[in-house]
């Protein structure tokens, strides 16, 4: 497998990457602010083993250049391979400056993951326009999708807006059999439905605060979700859950 471990600056519309068996996913490191919780969360995370890390944006809390320095650096100075990012809600404008672009495919051996930035809540024509484009001439290919705030949902009220989801639908239904599943972040913690017969995982558990109030127990978790690529071109995943570092201070565990 190919490529610098740490954060990438992406320009390119497709990176292309293979050899890659393993995926931790994680969201929301940094959008309650980059505390001491918030990095123990991570740093964690980050040394799990695998072949790449996603993080589904909001790395930053008031979207100031100190605060991506910060992150990235923290990263970059603990992980062992590449992290692809998104852009989140919080990270509106200086996420390019420090990461390049926000809307990309991801090509692997047999999956395409592709990070799609809804970060305002819109999706914009152009990026709609790249992942048709891709579904098209990776047709052989099986299909992650990526993004920050998660599709309109009876669960919750911070979704995207029906609008917005009803255009993603009206790119992904014609192959909808090649879509693995959508990835999201946004909402702190760990939650799984079905929208319209797609698997929806909200995975925001990367280091924020648990603000969100989950129905159950096992959905307010600080965790990492592991993806493992199969040969046959589908995915299993894992939930990782993690601890933060003042809870296990409080409960006598070792830190």
């Amino acid at each position: 497998m190919k490529g610098k471990r740490g954060l990438q600056y992406i320009e390119s519309p497709e990176v292309a990457i293979s050899g890659v068996r393993d995926i931790v996913v994680l969201g929301d490191p940094g959008c309650t602010r980059f505390s001491d919780d918030s990095k123990g969360v991570l740093a964690q995370i980050l040394a799990r083993k695998a072949d790449l890390f996603f993080i589904l944006g909001d790395l930053a809390f008031i979207d100031d250049e100190e605060e991506f320095r910060e992150v990235i650096d923290f990263c970059n100075a603990r992980v062992q391979a590449p992290v692809f990012a998104l852009r989140g809600n919080h990270d509106l404008f200086h996420y390019s400056k420090f990461l390049g672009r926000a809307t990309y495919a991801l090509v692997l051996d047999r999956i395409v993951c592709f990070f799609l930035c809804d970060a305002t809540g819109h999706f914009s024509t152009e990026d709609l326009d790249l992942l048709e484009r891709k579904l098209i001439e990776h047709k052989d290919k099986n299909f992650m999708i990526l993004m920050h705030i998660p599709p309109s949902s009876p669960h919750f009220r911070w979704g995207i807006k029906k609008e917005e989801w009803e255009k993603l639908r009206g790119i992904l239904d014609p192959h909808k059999e090649r879509i693995l599943g959508i990835f999201c972040g946004h909402i702190h913690g760990f939650y799984e439905y079905d929208m319209d017969g797609y698997r929806v995982t909200i995975t925001a558990g990367g280091g924020a605060a648990m603000i969100h109030a989950g129905k159950e127990p096992t959905q307010k978790i600080y965790h990492s979700l592991g993806i493992e690529l199969r040969q046959d071109g589908s995915i299993t995943s894992t939930v990782f859950p993690v601890q933060a570092e003042t809870r296990r201070k409080a409960s006598g565990r070792p830190s």
